[in-house]
């Protein structure tokens, strides 16, 4: 759930990139792809098939799997299960409109699954707000979830594998209605850092890597990394990145950092990665960082038609220039054919392997026939860049919220999502198919065919949202990886239909104030004014499955 502003659209031809069949490397499997937030409302067997919007609403999904025991596996995301119906009712009250489907403020967000059996079956775990912890805390979770695993503190200021790992759950926050620094119809996003040392089951209460408490700063974007190589000076210390917007949502806008050496107990102040200068064409958003085995930290994030690169040598304490890994065009937003949101941030993974300076990314640019996934690395702790090389290709569709991960043995995974469109110039029920892919590759220059990971085609017009003025796809999908298997995690609405009456208010609504966000849709949609398109009410005019999207792990044999 993050705040957006549109972008110039930059049209290049795929001259100069790199797509090559790969050597040395099976093609892979798909073994399952299986819902992670099951049943939809946790701990009710019967609301996958009862739950209606927007309480049926997941996306933003993120995985994590347990380096120690790879059976174990936590995944979350953006979950509204919560989260009233729309309309009047005993929580929304008897007098608001029956197109009301905003987020209730007091409701979190941030959903929990887990896995035992590698990922094959899943079990929602209902939202960190059901934590006893974040009970007793000043803070609701408002989603933009990441999962890390790394070692258990020591009890000695040290960490170690030795009795398992902990889990990481990074999340945005709000204070709680009725807090003394709540702001009406204000939400001064924080970043918060919960830990869970039994593969997701219990989690701590929040810890505040930030806050500001000006209702005009708006921290997002955040991104949670752990040093996880025993070898490293810094072995154990957790990374947490993010975007301050510092003007109501919009820029200035640097990228910050925050450092725990303690097991995410407490958090350094935050430092600042990037200039905060205004920079209104685009922005620095999408901040992800990762930990080579020697300890180096690698942050990428997003500026205006490139990806850059900042390191640390000396576990935070202090970090290079950024550097230009490559050239970014941006993805159409939205993608012909429907009408979501994209962006063209990057995933990073390091090279665990001993002794390794490699660092990957991975993100989707624009090409003169629709999106394509790209590749590049560093071998010299990001000093310099190779070349993009292509993953996807045409056969997929358009291509977007693509995941990366290198395994132990230094296989290099991608996972994406591709859409193809019977009419690229309009959206609506009916008209896109979107499904999962997977790559992989030994070295990074060829890579194996695609194959489709989904079981199932999505549509995304079955998705909204929630003030119902476009379609909702969230901002991201993620992948995880070992040698033996790769596990990548999107948005899917399989389980959805769309609604017609939607469909036709988001195109009467297209390119005005009624179709924007604010930045956590609490208000829903700009105030209605007299001869505005009649907003439709999904009670009354939609399929109760209307709006219905889940998150599905897709399970992969390299």
């Amino acid at each position: 759930m993050a705040h957006r502003w549109a972008r110039p659209l930059t049209l290049v031809a795929a001259a100069g990139l790199l797509s090559l069949p790969v050597a040395g490397l099976a093609q892979a499997t798909s073994e399952s792809d299986v819902q992670a937030n099951s049943p939809q409302v946790a701990a009710d067997p019967k609301s996958d098939s009862t739950t209606v919007f927007p309480a049926n609403k997941q996306n933003e999904p993120t995985i994590a799997v347990n380096p120690v025991n790879a059976g174990y596996l936590i995944s979350g995301s953006n979950d509204e299960q919560q989260q009233p119906p729309c309309g009047p009712g005993p929580v929304r009250g008897p007098d608001v409109p029956a197109s009301d489907c905003s987020f209730f403020p007091g409701v979190g967000t941030s959903g929990v699954y887990t896995s035992s059996d590698g990922g094959r079956t899943w079990t929602n775990r209902g939202l960190l707000d059901d934590q006893l912890g974040w009970k007793s805390s000043d803070w609701i979770s408002d989603g933009d979830p990441v999962i890390s695993y790394g070692p258990k503190p020591d009890g000695k200021g040290g960490f170690t594998y030795a009795h398992g790992a902990r889990a990481y759950y990074a999340t945005l926050a709000s204070y709680k209605p009725g807090h003394s620094l709540y702001p009406p119809n204000k939400y001064p996003e924080a970043q918060a850092v919960s830990y869970s040392d039994d593969n997701g089951l219990t989690w701590s209460a929040p810890a505040i890597s930030t806050v500001k408490d000006n209702p005009n700063d708006f921290n997002d974007k955040e991104w949670v990394t752990v040093d996880a190589t025993p070898g490293s000076a810094f072995f154990g210390r957790v990374y947490v990145t993010w975007t301050e917007f510092r003007s109501a949502g919009g820029p200035p806008e640097p990228v910050m950092v925050t450092v725990s050496g303690d097991g995410g107990a407490t958090f350094s102040s935050p430092r600042q990665l990037s200039p905060a200068a205004d920079n209104t064409v685009h922005g620095r958003q999408g901040s992800q960082p990762t930990v080579g085995p020697d300890g180096t930290v690698y942050v990428v994030w997003e500026e205006t038609g490139k990806q850059v690169v900042a390191t640390s040598r000396d576990g935070g304490a202090s970090w290079s220039r950024p550097v230009t890994a490559g050239a970014v065009a941006d993805i159409q937003d939205p993608i012909p054919g429907a009408n979501f949101r994209t962006d063209s941030f990057a995933s990073i993974a390091a090279d665990p392997r001993t002794g390794s300076t490699t660092v990957w990314l991975a993100w989707v640019n624009r090409t003169v026939d629709g999106g394509r996934v790209v590749v590049t690395h560093s071998s010299d702790h990001g000093s310099t860049w190779a070349p993009l090389t292509t993953v996807s290709t045409a056969a997929e569709g358009y291509a977007f919220f693509q995941g990366l991960d290198v395994a132990p043995n230094g296989r290099v995974d991608v996972g994406y999502q591709g859409q193809t469109a019977k009419d690229p110039s309009t959206y609506g029920t009916g008209n896109a198919a979107i499904n999962a892919w997977y790559a992989s590759s030994a070295d990074g220059s060829s890579w194996t065919t695609p194959i489709r990971t989904s079981s199932a085609s999505s549509d995304p017009a079955a998705s909204a949202q929630n003030n119902l003025a476009r379609q909702f796809w969230g901002d991201y999908s993620t992948l995880v990886s070992t040698n033996d298997r790769a596990w990548f995690i999107d948005t899917d609405s399989r389980g959805g239909v769309g609604c017609p009456a939607v469909d036709a208010y988001q195109h009467a609504v297209a390119g005005t104030a009624l179709a924007q966000e604010d930045d956590k849709d609490v208000s829903g949609v700009a105030a209605p004014a007299p001869g505005d398109p009649v907003k439709p009410a999904p009670p009354v005019d939609c399929a109760k499955q209307f709006g219905n999207t889940d998150v599905y792990v897709n399970v992969i044999t390299p």
